[in-house]
């Protein structure tokens, strides 16, 4: 029995782990990316699938919980607003405690008590926190296209990789701009 308490591919149950230490599962679950998969600058794209492998191992008083995955992180270039596309593998554990263990109790109202996950109600565990979590630390919080991007043109908004190399913007100083006015354009007309 994976997951038949709840509709998330994420809660799953623990009924067919054996609770002697060391006792292995391997699953499989695939989740759908949700909106907010990410920050603002960059995330997974939302409804891309994503396989998880889940290894559940038996500990005293819990389980290590072992994921992998691979997501494409998707955003924009800071300086020049090209797409940028990342593939990143996805690896992490996390221990999750039986509630009312020795574990838990030492951790209870600790500076660790919020670290701490602990198995849930009818022995399931739910580990989108953890998938969360391992996904969003690898989100570039200023994504480049290239380290080198010169990005866009002050003045006229255009990609600098795009203009010529002496491509500038004749502009007056707002002080002065009356004076200018009076002299004429850049081109010599009044």
């Amino acid at each position: 029995m994976w997951n038949s308490m709840t509709d998330s591919p994420l809660v799953l149950s623990l009924a067919d782990l054996p609770r002697a230490a060391g006792s292995v599962r391997d699953r499989s679950v695939e989740w759908a990316a949700p909106a907010d998969l990410g920050t603002p600058s960059m995330g997974v794209e939302e409804g891309a699938p994503i396989p998880v492998g889940v290894e559940l191992t038996s500990m005293d008083d819990g389980v290590l919980v072992r994921l992998t995955t691979a997501v494409d992180l998707v955003g924009e270039c800071v300086r020049c607003l090209d797409p940028v596309r990342v593939h990143h593998d996805v690896s992490s554990a996390e221990v999750y405690v039986e509630p009312g263990s020795a574990a838990a109790a030492e951790a209870d109202g600790g500076p660790g008590a919020d670290a701490l996950n602990e198995i849930g109600p009818r022995d399931t565990i739910d580990i989108e926190p953890q998938l969360r979590d391992a996904i969003v630390t690898l989100v570039d919080a200023r994504p480049l296209c290239r380290p080198d991007c010169p990005g866009l043109c002050d003045v006229c908004g255009r990609k600098w990789d795009e203009l010529p190399p002496d491509h500038s913007h004749f502009q007056v100083d707002p002080r002065l701009a009356p004076l200018a006015a009076l002299l004429g354009d850049e081109d010599g007309q009044r």
